[in-house]
Parts: structure tokens; sequence; C-alpha cells
């Protein structure tokens, strides 16, 4: 077991900013003022487990008007709506928790899904890319082409379908995409994300996608965010006797999607970043002056060149 928790310790390890975060803190903290999600309606796929419910967990405690969780097992789904349902009780809010099953790698399901939220007169203000698939730990060529096709299919040709009718309505609103996105992106060496090729391509692709559709707007039209939602302690995690203290709260990761979802954040749009990151060290000093004047920064690219020449 030290071993296992040595290995979660070093995914974890990250010195981009000088303070990291397991948990929320106050300047992501989603009872301030300036993050609230009042009157906004907010989109999650694979929102009913892991760090799709603990993302729609924190936008209700934001305040969010209504928030839709969407996913492939509706009993699951239901299971979630119930326990938002309490913490909306508790907050004494009037937030609407819809549970909506739906595969997104099925396009009648998908034009289903937009077509009921039309019906009901809701105008989407966020979409969280959360849905992912990966499978078993193969080589690409030992999964063959059908399932790595499988998961570029999952992983960037529905993202980029839910986006497409997500951006159609209600024009020139101010519209916030938080994909989330995973560290493999730029660990493709690492011993445990080279055993998931087909996951690392996919997701890459999924991520550049994003980065690519950021580009094509300003963020007061379109903001969009790729977030790394870090490493969540899980039911398997506590089998194997993994060290708790050694992941990220579901809480970290839903918070730092609230503000991923708020005007402070504009200045990373079309960056990576991961959750645990510290923000006010992000939005500020050296940091932020590479953020703005560095458009390779914290990007998909090639490591070792700027454009054509040397980084």
């Amino acid at each position: 077991m030290a071993d296992w928790n040595k290995l979660l310790e070093d995914l974890q390890s990250t010195d981009l900013t000088k303070i990291y975060h397991h948990k929320p803190y106050p300047s992501i903290s989603v009872t301030r003022p300036e993050l609230s999600q009042a009157g906004r309606a907010i989109l999650i796929t694979g929102g009913g487990t892991g760090a799709g419910f603990g993302i729609a967990m924190q936008f209700v405690r934001a305040s969010a008007s209504t928030i839709i969780i969407v996913g492939r097992r509706l009993a699951v789904l239901q299971t979630a709506r119930a326990q938002l349902q309490e913490e909306v009780k508790r907050l004494a809010l009037d937030t609407n928790i819809i549970a909506q099953g739906c595969d997104i790698t099925k396009k009648a399901e998908v034009d289903a899904l937009w077509t009921e939220l039309s019906s009901r007169g809701i105008i989407v203000d966020v979409y969280v890319a959360n849905a992912a698939k990966f499978t078993e730990p193969k080589p690409l060529l030992e999964l063959g082409t059908d399932e790595v096709w499988s998961q570029l299919e999952a992983n960037v040709r529905w993202p980029l379908c839910l986006t497409e009718k997500f951006v159609k309505q209600a024009a020139g609103r101010q519209k916030f995409i938080v994909s989330i996105s995973s560290a493999v992106v730029h660990n493709s060496v690492h011993p445990e994300t080279r055993a998931r090729p087909a996951y690392v391509l996919s997701k890459s692709s999924g991520t550049l996608l994003f980065q690519l559709l950021a580009q094509d707007h300003t963020p007061e039209e379109l903001q969009i965010i790729n977030l790394h939602p870090g490493l969540v302690f899980n039911s398997i995690m506590k089998d194997l006797g993994a060290d708790p203290e050694l992941f990220d709260s579901v809480e970290l990761v839903g918070s730092f999607a609230v503000w991923a979802a708020t005007k402070e954040a504009a200045f990373l749009h079309g960056r990576f970043v991961w959750c645990s990151w510290d923000v006010d060290e992000l939005a500020t000093g050296e940091m932020r002056k590479r953020i703005e004047e560095d458009p390779y920064y914290l990007r998909c690219s090639v490591v070792g060149l700027r454009g054509n020449n040397a980084a």
C-alpha cells in the first residue's frame, strides 16, 4: 500500500502555484456573492456520480435556478436528484433539479434532451462537459480501431455536438463552458497514463477541441475553461487502503467549476488548469502577466516550441 500511496502522491504533485489545495478556500467559496449562479440554468453531463455530482452540489450551494444532471442510468440520476433536493431544502432555496436520462453518444437522445429543455422554456447558461469514456488498460492496437474510435466519439464528437446545440440557444446571451479535462493531457508518458493510451488520445483531443472553440469566441460571448478535476477519493480507493488525505475533495472541483463559470475567471479563457491550483496566484503577479502575454501558456502545444521557434 505504501507504493500505491506514493504513486497517488506523485500524480497529485504540482508546483505551478506555490499554494496547492485539496479543499475549497475563500476565493472560490460558493457563498461569495460574486460567484452567485442565481438566475442561471446549469447542464452537467455525467452529473449523477463522482466529480459531476460534486459539481452539481456546489452549483446548488451557489443558488443556481435550475440544474440539469444528465446520464445514461436514470436510477442513479434519480438518487442524485433526491440528494440535491435535500440540499436545496436545507438551504431554503427554490432551485429546480432535473434528472434527464440521456446517452450523449446517441444523436436521437441528445436531440430529445434539447427538445425537452426547449419545451420547458429552459435556456442553459452553463454547460459542464463532464461525461467521458475510458476502457481497460491496453495498447491502442490491442484495443482496436472500433474501441479507440468509440472513445474519440464519446470524448470529442459528442461534446462538440452538445456545444453546438448549447451555443445556438438565445443569441447574444453570455454563456459558459467548463470542460472537465484530465492531467493525462500533459502526463502522457507517466506509467499510469501510458497504460490507457486511448483515453490519453481522446481526452487530449477533447481538450484541444475546447481550446480551439475558445479561439473562435470572446469570453464575453462564450467563456471556456479546461479543468483537471484532481483525484477524488471513492469506494474503490477506500477498499485499496489508499490514504484519503492524498485526494482532492469533490467540493474543491465543484467550487472551482462554479468560479470558472464567472467573469472572475475570464482571464483563463481557453486555458487548461488544475482545480487544486490557487486562483489568487493565477490571477495576480508574474503568473497573470505570463497568461496575458504568452498565448501558448497553459494551452495544448508541442513542448519545446513556441510558434516555429524554440520555446
